[in-house]
């Protein structure tokens, strides 16, 4: 149990792997999402490329979270109505010389356009 309030929920979509879309394609695939506990995140930060012709654009966000949340780098975060993909493997700050287990960091993305 973590000694920190966790307000938020988030929806976590595992990867589930490849199948068949029904047109003969194989394509990627998650779970339902499943509701989890969270500390919170911050603000999310925009980014538009730099070339011409790209009309993308980049949204990033940190996600913090007790130590017991799961998630890999495969997965899809549901932050509100937004889906995130998740970014690397949670960064543990749980190691630290202090005698206690803050959580985690999880780096979310989202591409549009």
């Amino acid at each position: 149990m973590t000694a920190y309030p966790t307000p938020w929920l988030v929806g976590v979509a595992t990867f589930a792997g490849a199948v068949d879309d029904g047109f003969g394609n194989v394509v990627p695939a998650w779970a339902d999402p499943v509701e989890a506990p969270v500390y919170g995140w911050a603000p999310a930060s925009t980014g538009e490329p730099g070339a011409v012709g790209r009309s993308e654009v980049t949204w990033d966000l940190d996600l913090y979270a007790p130590p017991e949340f799961v998630a890999t780098a495969a997965d899809r975060i549901l932050v509100g109505s937004t889906e995130f993909e998740a970014l690397g493997v949670p960064e543990d700050f749980g190691y630290g010389p202090f005698g206690f287990t803050p959580g985690i960091r999880l780096r979310l993305r989202r591409i549009e356009g």
